[in-house]
């Protein structure tokens, strides 16, 4: 059975606080006396189901075009299993209950169940739940395998205190010194609710290869 993980695109979403909403227009309409339908969209790179590159945080990292394509496919996903509320971090000690399949995995998945939220655009946007500095400094160093993480709030990184800090979470896993030998990329805002408990055989979560530009959104999907 196959399973949709990202979110349909529409111009009510939920966005990280302060980014441009979404933008749709039409161009052509058959209604109208015109020979097909066709429309404009105004897409923020970074709302709805998207995928961060290397180059989002680090002007030497690599754009959403020169990721490896292999690095988009998933065999050995492992969702973390970490309800949290608002504001709360996902810590080291999260991670470490997963061992040893941790270090099998080649995407994490973190559920936080605050996706439970995301019709209320306002609250699933406020202070949501996000991953620590350890816990991802940890990912980047010592497990070797992963070659992206996942999450089901708006960004990996607080909306408090990543601004406050110079995002260093994101920084720190996107960072060019490492991105060349072992790319990762960032998931946001995925429904991971829908395998949690679920045996997943394999997960394919592919961008628009948009030129040297910073992320994508995608469409992931998991075979369960």
């Amino acid at each position: 059975m196959f399973l949709e993980l990202s979110y349909e695109l529409s111009e009510n979403i939920p966005v990280y606080p302060g980014s441009p909403r979404e933008m749709y227009r039409k161009n052509s309409r058959i209604a109208e006396g015109d020979p097909s339908n066709t429309s404009v969209i105004t897409h923020y790179l970074h709302n709805g189901s998207h995928v961060d590159a290397p180059f989002h945080f680090d002007k030497e990292g690599i754009g959403i075009d020169e990721v490896p394509i292999e690095n988009f496919m998933f065999q050995s996903p492992l969702v973390i299993e970490c309800n949290k509320n608002r504001s709360e971090l996902i810590e080291l000690s999260d991670l470490q209950l997963y061992e040893p399949n941790l270090h099998r995995a080649d995407i994490l998945l973190f559920n936080t169940k605050f996706s439970l939220l995301r019709d209320d655009a306002k609250s699933y946007a406020d202070d949501f739940p996000a991953l620590s500095l350890e816990a991802a400094t940890y990912i980047r160093n010592d497990l070797l395998n992963v070659k992206a993480i996942g999450i089901d709030t708006l960004s990996i990184e607080s909306a408090v205190h990543g601004p406050e800090q110079d995002f260093p979470v994101h920084k720190i896993l996107l960072s060019h010194t490492c991105s060349k030998e072992r790319p990762l990329v960032i998931y946001e805002d995925i429904d991971i609710q829908k395998v949690s408990g679920k045996k997943i055989k394999q997960i394919w979560a592919f961008p628009l290869r948009l030129k040297g530009l910073d992320g994508s959104p995608i469409t992931m999907v998991a075979e369960v």
